[in-house]
């Protein structure tokens, strides 16, 4: 019998048990076994399908809950533990990309799985490398044209640096090895209210609102990179010309390091080390438009980086006002160790977001239209964030009526913006910005 058979008749047990205990009352072994069922179902182990495993301490951080969004506020209460849940898909999905390039998993199968994970992304990488060598400037121009068109970018609203390099890089600009936490008087100051009668624990909450509000547009942006680095397949047939082996190269390359987030040993050790990495993305807010900088390793991995980029620049319209609170939230959640849970589970809380979005914006014309709501969600107040938030993941109407109201409100206003537009010479006004997002 399946797991989730299994699971789903534990599940019709319980809740047969549970409408006896409301209408007739349980006997004492009843209660016992109900109470036994319920440990068994809340300590539920990864939803496996096949061979496959995550490596064990990934594994036991997630049944454990020692991940950074086992209490985080936004994650809703079930039967079955959220984090859990989300856990088993995405490794699902990542198990079911590799048999999709490979033809088969048995590589990521058995003791020596780990070994001939690396050995194969090493090899891909090495070709992948040799070609784009050859290609370079062409790549790095077509990597900014696509993210412009599929985000919807309008021309003149961002300036981007986008190269390929050859070799591990250092961290990013600001990416910390550890949590920089502030001192609790550092706390209390920074984040008092300005009435007295607000208590100390007051700016404790508030902080730790202002962390969880960051913490998840983190993993938001990181998701919508994660989903974007697959955007390749949609110029297949530039980089056949170029290579034919080339966008099955991609392919690879990317579903086996996608793998290996879930099978790497100690990965957040790797990472706090700030060294090794692939790709990194900053943004120079100094230029005018702001400038999107991303270096990486390969093609896919410069449209991650450039599209991290972007989503950083709507994103920061969710820290604090208060220049002083802000670098408190950032030095406690812009950690390398926590990027990668952000890239484990961050493309499904990406998936869950969009899924909330009204259909329209989805159309080649309105796409622009995403990244001012991106904006104003984050500019929300951090319990309302963290509210609707909560309502977008439970997959409640009402997280979705609220997006639509968004979408709805900035429509209306940059409507409103092109009426005024009529009043004046053309030539006098500038097109709609990004710098005007969530304003």
């Amino acid at each position: 019998m399946s797991l989730n058979l299994k699971m789903e008749k534990l599940l019709e047990s319980k809740k047969k048990l549970e409408i006896k205990s409301i209408n007739e009352g349980l006997t004492k072994n009843e209660r016992l076994f109900l109470d036994k069922l319920k440990n068994r179902i809340n300590e539920a182990p990864i939803d496996y399908e096949g061979p496959e495993r995550m490596e064990p301490g990934i594994e036991r951080k997630i049944t454990s809950k020692e991940t950074p969004f086992s209490k985080h506020p936004a994650i809703p209460k079930g039967e079955r533990d959220f984090i859990e849940i989300i856990s088993s898909k995405r490794f699902r999905d990542s198990v079911e990309k590799v048999r999709r390039y490979l033809g088969n998993t048995n590589v990521i199968q058995g003791r020596n799985s780990f070994m001939n994970l690396m050995g194969m992304a090493m090899g891909s990488l090495q070709q992948i490398m040799q070609i784009e060598r050859r290609n370079k400037e062409y790549l790095e121009n077509l990597a900014v044209d696509l993210v412009k068109k599929e985000l919807g970018i309008p021309e003149g609203s961002l300036q981007f640096d986008a190269k390929l390099v050859q070799g591990p890089m250092s961290a990013a600009e600001g990416m910390r090895q550890t949590p920089q936490m502030p001192d609790e008087e550092d706390i209390e100051e920074a984040f008092k209210h300005t009435s007295e009668l607000e208590d100390f624990v007051d700016s404790f909450e508030k902080f730790d609102l202002e962390r969880a509000k960051r913490r998840f547009i983190n993993s938001l942006i990181q998701g919508a990179a994660f989903k974007g680095g697959h955007m390749y397949v949609l110029v297949s047939n530039e980089l056949e010309r170029l290579n034919p082996n080339l966008v099955n190269l991609y392919g690879v390359s990317q579903s086996l390091m996608e793998h290996l987030y879930w099978i790497y040993p100690d990965m957040e050790s790797m990472a706090g080390s700030g060294s090794g990495q692939l790709g990194q993305s900053e943004v120079d807010d100094q230029t005018d438009p702001p400038t999107v900088k991303a270096r990486a390793g390969t093609f896919p991995l410069l449209i991650h980086e450039l599209i991290k980029g972007v989503y950083e620049i709507f994103g920061t319209h969710g820290l604090p006002d208060d220049p002083r609170q802000a670098e408190m939230v950032l030095g406690a959640e812009d950690t390398l160790p926590a990027e990668i849970w952000d890239s484990r589970l961050g493309p499904v809380f990406w998936e869950m977001f969009q899924e909330s979005y009204p259909d329209e914006i989805f159309e080649e014309d309105k796409r622009y239209i995403q990244h001012y709501l991106f904006a104003r969600f984050s500019k929300l107040s951090a319990d309302e964030f963290i509210r609707v938030a909560k309502l977008i993941l439970k997959g409640d109407q009402k997280g979705k009526d609220f997006i639509k109201r968004m979408v709805d409100e900035i429509v209306s206003e940059l409507n409103q913006r092109e009426s005024e537009k009529e009043d004046y010479d053309e030539d006098d006004l500038d097109d709609i910005d990004l710098s005007s997002l969530g304003v």
